[in-house]
């Protein structure tokens, strides 16, 4: 009796510790752990600063252009702030932003995936970097195909509504839609794992290499993030993390939908985000300083 009731004892703890995350024998990376990003977020408020995004977004439109755009800030001493938003809930075409999608999926379902220097981690950086289609559809089949992504999501807490849709791993398919929300929430995650590392090393970097190599270099080496773009029905967009001076660093997605062309819709987001860094590197390093100063 005595030895079924410890066995009991036993099970049940080992039940306990299984549901606090603790790493079991899977096929699976152990980022399947991670938890959604759901903390409240505290609202900037400071109107010169929003004011000036939307400014530099309106100039970046016509009448045909939706901005899907969520600015996330985590502060050196822990504060969590909700930068900006604009349509933020709103489902776009995310281009190859969509890549972030693709390359996280791959992490969760393929152990090797995330281990720096593998040749599966280098061939997801390759394609990361450089943006190339074929690779990216490559790493989705690796990864068990569209219905791994849906699953990634659904862990998350992105619902599969009607507003999301996955067509395809690379972002080429203009029947792709996810909003600046959804790859937020994503990055957000990909934050808070012990996969960041690796994760964001994949990533171009702004003024530096890969398909940012060219652009925003006031800002250079501040902003690392997966570049998006479609010719018809210009589509442009950029989604990832960025650090300033002071120690805040950024989770953002910016998708511009029709804009009037790429160039306009790549120099808006180029500007809006320099106006984002230049910002956090005078932000006071403390939430009620925050609240103090506006």
């Amino acid at each position: 009796m005595i030895k079924s009731l410890l066995s009991i004892v036993v099970l049940s703890a080992s039940l306990v510790v299984s549901g606090c995350g603790v790493p079991v024998e899977s096929t699976q990376s152990e980022t399947t752990s991670v938890t959604p990003d759901n903390d409240e977020y505290k609202p900037y408020v400071n109107a010169r600063f929003s004011k000036a995004l939307d400014a530099i977004f309106n100039s970046g439109s016509d009448s045909n252009t939706t901005w899907s755009v969520d600015v996330r800030a985590h502060g050196p001493r822990g504060e969590k702030l909700e930068l900006y938003r604009r349509a933020a809930g709103t489902s776009v075409k995310p281009a190859s932003t969509m890549k972030v999608m693709t390359s996280w999926t791959a992490f969760r379902e393929i152990a090797a995936a995330s281990q720096i220097g593998s040749s599966k981690y280098n061939y997801i950086r390759e394609m990361m970097k450089y943006s190339d289609n074929d690779m990216a559809e490559n790493v989705l089949s690796w990864s068990g195909g569209l219905n791994s992504v849906y699953d990634m999501l659904t862990f998350f807490g992105i619902s599969r509504s009607a507003g999301l849709k996955i067509a395809d791993g690379s972002g080429l398919s203009y029947d792709n839609r996810l909003s600046a929300t959804d790859l937020v929430q994503v990055l957000s995650a990909v934050r808070n794992s012990d996969k960041i590392k690796a994760f964001r090393s994949l990533l171009p970097v702004a003024g530096v290499d890969g398909t940012l190599a060219g652009r925003m270099g006031n800002i250079n080496g501040t902003i690392a993030a997966k570049t998006g773009t479609l010719t018809t029905d210009p589509t442009t967009a950029l989604a990832g993390f960025g650090d300033s001076k002071t120690g805040w660093q950024v989770v953002f997605a910016v998708l511009g939908d029709s804009v009037p062309s790429v160039d306009i819709g790549r120099n808006a987001i180029d500007d809006a985000m320099t106006e984002v860094i230049t910002t956090l590197n005078y932000l006071p390093a403390s939430a009620r300083s925050v609240a103090e100063t506006n």
